[in-house]
């Protein structure tokens, strides 16, 4: 089957804007990722069942949780939903939201230079989730705030939910809680984790993880 206009469209336009910037396209699909080593940039040009068009969804997801598929950690929903109604009309439309994601590519490499402004920003502004406790827990380890770290670990271990993905986040906090507490191993884990997330999602193996938690 062929690719609708509108798609063709809006891949043109994010070549145009975001490949300058080292975006890759993921496949042929509208999804195009900013790859920062530790966590990835993640722009959705995501169609709608109801319509022609596209919303524009960008976010960082943070690689230190090994799974094989990509989500919105930090970020989610930036545009609503543009409509095609016709080829004039929807180039400039394609251009604005290509336009948007360059400038919220450009916010989250800012954003999350370092795990220590990563954490900042968590403290600052993520909702009090599990996962988001968890996340926490990992940046502060990584910026060197072991007490902390080990806080937000032991609240993760003490979460009441008993639900399958819960009990297999508190069996992984728990681990990690041992490797803070024994005074060695944690950012290697954590680099070992990272590396087999992004294998399992294709991503291209990075030479040395030594140096990418640093600022």
């Amino acid at each position: 089957m062929s690719t609708a206009q509108h798609s063709r469209m809006i891949t043109a336009a994010a070549r145009t804007v975001l490949r300058p910037l080292g975006c890759v396209q993921k496949g042929r699909s509208r999804i195009w990722l900013d790859d920062q080593g530790w966590w990835i940039g993640v722009v959705e040009f995501q169609p709608s069942s109801w319509g022609k068009g596209s919303y524009l969804n960008v976010g960082a997801c943070w690689l230190w949780h090994e799974k094989n598929f990509l989500s919105f950690d930090a970020g989610y929903r930036v545009e609503s939903f543009h409509e095609f109604t016709s080829e004039e009309q929807f180039s400039a439309a394609a251009t604005l939201l290509a336009r948007r994601a360059e400038q919220e590519v450009l916010a989250l490499r800012e954003r999350f230079s370092s795990v220590a402004h990563a954490l900042a920003w968590m403290t600052a502004n993520a909702s009090p989730t599990l996962w988001n406790t968890y996340h926490s827990a990992v940046s502060a380890g990584l910026a060197g705030d072991v007490e902390r770290s080990g806080s937000l670990f032991a609240e993760v271990i003490a979460d009441p939910h008993d639900v399958a993905w819960a009990v297999e986040l508190k069996q992984r906090a728990a681990g990690l809680l041992r490797c803070l507490e024994s005074g060695g191993g944690f950012e290697q884990e954590i680099a070992a984790t990272i590396g087999r997330t992004r294998a399992a999602l294709r991503l291209p193996a990075q030479q040395s993880a030594a140096r990418q938690f640093e600022a």
